[in-house]
C-alpha cells in the first residue's frame, strides 16, 4: 500500500503553460507567500513581458516525496 500525504502544491504558469517543477508545502500560507513573490517578478532583460501566474493547490504526494515547510 502506498502511503500519501496531503500537501499544497506550488503551480508556475508561464502564459497558459506549467513550467516545472513543482514544489510541494505542508504551509498554504508559505505556499502563497512564494506564489506572490514569483508574480512580481520582473520580466529578464531583454525580453518581452510575458503573464506569470502563480497557484497554491492541494494535492496527494507519495510519502518520500520532498516537501518543504
Amino acid at each position: 500500500m502506498v502511503v500519501m500525504e496531503l500537501v499544497f502544491a506550488l503551480t508556475v504558469y508561464v502564459g497558459t503553460a506549467v513550467k516545472p517543477p513543482t514544489i510541494h508545502f505542508y504551509d498554504i500560507n508559505r505556499c502563497r507567500y512564494f506564489a506572490s513573490r514569483i508574480m512580481r517578478q520582473p520580466p529578464e532583460p531583454g525580453e518581452e513581458r510575458k503573464k506569470i501566474t502563480a497557484i497554491c493547490k492541494m494535492q496527494k504526494v507519495k510519502k518520500g516525496t520532498q516537501i518543504y515547510n
